[in-house]
């Protein structure tokens, strides 16, 4: 924003300070000078600043004028005076009635209107064109310069309408409403489009005509001109929570929008409010006897206090050339200063934040914080303490290290995304929400990976890029809820790592062939090699069992991926997930517009550490084995879909444990089609003993217990199923 340095002087009664020591000042005191042009035609000099989302409360003269008042320890702004009350002694007011909709108390604060009529437009005096040229705004009529007048000195959105556009017969003030209304059905439409939106918005209307739509935008058609002869001047305050919902509603985003959702001071706005009414009546001439005036003013908020203690302020700030900390007396005197009311007590004090300072100031570190910022953080010893340890590399960013080149090894390329996203997606509605995000599409925090992945992948498509095999480790946020207390919700910051695997020409069966695309499997293998290097003990399931408590981000997605060519990873521990793998369905691999199969895996490395065993170098070396042969005994069962080959195969190998050696799958496969509920697994059973060779009747005696076994795994499963599986030994 641009604002002039001679106006700024005059408010904060500081006739000695120089340019160079407050741009200094502004500069430590958090205010970022972007140019300063020099205006010799006016006498005077351009400030452009830049203002930061948080603090809309010195977007204006009075607010820069304010913080350089307490930075020079100033006592007053000599603006903040009484004496621009409107002079009615000879001009009586009358209060008009209005009508109200119900909704008004919910999405507003504040309202003025106020009808004044028989005024003749002089024109604007020079001092009046002077500071808007300083300010870069452009001139107009005298009303139409009050207005922006008032709205670069104190932030306000006032607004001066001609009453003989709106209405050029007989005026009449009961007509004016504030309604809930649907824009669609009026005439003077606001916002031009081939698709008007059907909403219902807050509205100021005269009859028929749609006047303004509160905190977006007014009608240009009803401004003042230089044959303006009476005048409704509007002021009014929108709470910040109904502009966010009304420009999303709309898709429509405004500058005076923007500066209601920031929010507007209440404070200010009376004293605006009433020094537009006295330059109107000043800088015309008006022979009017009567003035109609219209108020509502919805009661203030408790007063917001918050006690901080003296000795947070002194730990937190550090020490002030080497030697001490802050006193308290001076801590006292910045509160003072930045005019919130302190009260001392024992060992803490108790402040109350001004009205126009609550949408920065809500927490204790916030306060102290501004105290450091007042007193000056250069004066703040800026280095480390010393420790007699030294630090160490957690867990955590070893397994990233480590994690990170093995990938790259496997060849996929590392990107990095931006933590948070946009809000076109309908999918962000349960994301976390920042209070005040720079830009408008990135207010959410992401919940997972592979939708910034998947966007990486079609935007370099779009490119004609080559697709590129990536993977990505960042942080994710997570929404929670207490399990003692359900409607308790607490924040949640993981570490994930996903990727999207693909290739065309992954392996050869001769050199004279074509490359053959990744398999399913091979993907898995890639996954499993990177598992094997980290010592991870992770178990693939499908997302058909029961047991697997699978959460709204898994579910997300699981919602990406081919439905039978799915695996969860769970911990072989305790069960609980550890993160997705599977194939790409087809709605997503259009938008990558691959001509063969890809594949995203998202893992939570904090779960992924949980797995890790690893075992000591001995272990590796010595292991028992037997020098004896062994015999192999081949198992064909008929299972049921719901019956895992993995759960048949802990009952085989349990039996006979010392002289049953292991039990492999050999293979899977169906008599017609996968849609049967049935289908036949191969097992390779393997007997060996560790101190003899196996003859005939220890051969015979096995055989005889595993048919036993064989004979009760199928009566289990006859149980499931309508028919007696076949088994073949």
């Amino acid at each position: 924003m641009k604002f002039s340095w001679k106006w700024i002087k005059e408010l904060t009664n500081l006739p000695n300070i120089t340019l160079a020591e407050s741009i200094t000042k502004l500069t430590l005191a958090g205010f970022e000078i972007e140019a300063i042009s020099d205006r010799k035609d006016i006498n005077d000099t351009t400030l452009e600043l830049s203002i930061t989302a948080n603090r809309s409360d010195a977007a204006s003269i009075i607010g820069i004028a304010r913080e350089l008042k307490t930075i020079f320890k100033n006592t007053k702004l000599l603006t903040i005076k009484k004496d621009i009350k409107v002079n009615t002694n000879h001009k009586p007011i009358n209060t008009i009635e209005i009508t109200k909709s119900k909704f008004t108390n919910q999405k507003l604060s504040d309202i003025k209107i106020t009808i004044i009529n028989h005024i003749k437009i002089q024109d604007s005096p020079e001092w009046l064109i002077n500071k808007l040229q300083a300010c870069e705004i452009t001139q107009n009529n005298t009303l139409s310069n009050i207005s922006e007048y008032i709205n670069i000195k104190w932030g306000q959105d006032i607004a001066i309408f001609d009453i003989n556009k709106i209405d050029n017969k007989k005026f009449e003030a009961a007509s004016i409403a504030i309604g809930h209304i649907n824009i669609q059905e009026y005439i003077s439409p606001i916002i031009t489009s081939d698709k008007k939106p059907n909403h219902f918005i807050e509205s100021l209307t005269y009859k028929n005509s749609l006047i303004s739509l509160l905190g977006i935008k007014s009608n240009s058609d009803f401004y003042c001109d230089k044959n303006t002869s009476s005048i409704i001047i509007f002021g009014h305050i929108c709470k910040p929570e109904y502009i966010k919902k009304a420009t999303k509603l709309l898709k429509y985003k405004t500058e005076k929008s923007q500066r209601h959702i920031k929010g507007l001071s209440r404070n200010d706005f009376i004293n605006a409010y009433d020094e537009t009414i006295s330059l109107v009546l000043k800088l015309t001439k008006t022979h009017t006897k009567q003035i109609a005036n219209y108020i509502w003013h919805k009661q203030n908020n408790q007063s917001t206090n918050i006690l901080i203690h003296t000795q947070n302020v002194k730990n937190i700030l550090g020490t002030i050339d080497k030697t001490r900390h802050l006193k308290t007396e001076e801590i006292i005197t910045i509160l003072e200063q930045l005019n919130f009311q302190p009260k001392p007590h024992s060992n803490f004090i108790e402040i109350n934040i001004p009205e126009y300072r609550k949408n920065d100031i809500k927490r204790k570190i916030d306060v102290i914080e501004e105290i450091g910022r007042i007193y000056g953080f250069n004066h703040f010893i800026d280095k480390l303490p010393r420790k007699q340890y030294k630090g160490y590399v957690s867990k955590i960013n070893t397994l990233i290290k480590k994690v990170r080149n093995i990938l790259k090894q496997l060849g996929l390329h590392e990107i990095i995304n931006y933590s948070l996203i946009n809000t076109d997606n309908p999918k962000h509605k349960f994301h976390i929400s920042l209070h005040n995000p720079l830009q408008e599409d990135q207010r959410y925090l992401r919940k997972h990976l592979s939708y910034n992945l998947l966007n990486t992948s079609t935007y370099n498509n779009k490119q004609n890029n080559k697709f590129m095999q990536c993977f990505e480790i960042g942080k994710t946020f997570q929404l929670k809820r207490s399990i003692k207390n359900k409607k308790q919700i607490y924040y949640q910051e993981n570490i994930h790592l996903a990727g999207i695997i693909g290739k065309d020409n992954f392996s050869k069966r001769l050199w004279s062939e074509h490359g053959q695309a990744l398999s399913w499997f091979q993907a898995k293998g890639l996954l499993e090699t990177l598992f094997e290097q980290i010592h991870a003990k992770i178990e693939w399931t499908n997302n058909k069992s029961k047991n697997l408590n699978i959460t709204e981000n898994y579910q997300s997605i699981i919602n990406m991926c081919h439905p039978c060519k799915l695996a969860i990873l769970t911990n072989t521990i305790n069960q609980k997930i550890v993160g997705i793998f599977g194939e790409l369905n087809i709605n997503y691999s259009k938008k990558i517009n691959q001509n063969y199969k890809n594949y995203i895996f998202e893992l939570d490395l904090r779960e992924v550490i949980k797995t890790i065993q690893v075992k000591k170098h001995l272990s590796y070396i010595f292991t028992k084995y037997s020098s004896y042969p062994n015999v192999t005994r081949n198992v064909c069962l008929k299972l049921n879909k719901t019956i895992t080959a993995k759960s048949i195969k802990k009952i085989l190998i349990s039996h006979n444990k010392p002289l049953i050696e292991s039990v492999e799958i050999i293979d899977e496969y169906y008599a017609n089609n996968y849609r049967e509920e049935s289908r036949n697994v191969s097992y390779k059973i393997i007997y060996r003993s560790l101190i003899k060779t196996l003859n005939d009747n220890d051969i015979n005696e096995i055989d005889k217990k595993l048919n036993k076994v064989i004979k009760h795994i199928n009566t289990i499963i006859s149980l499931r199923v309508s028919h007696k599986p076949d088994s073949v030994l």
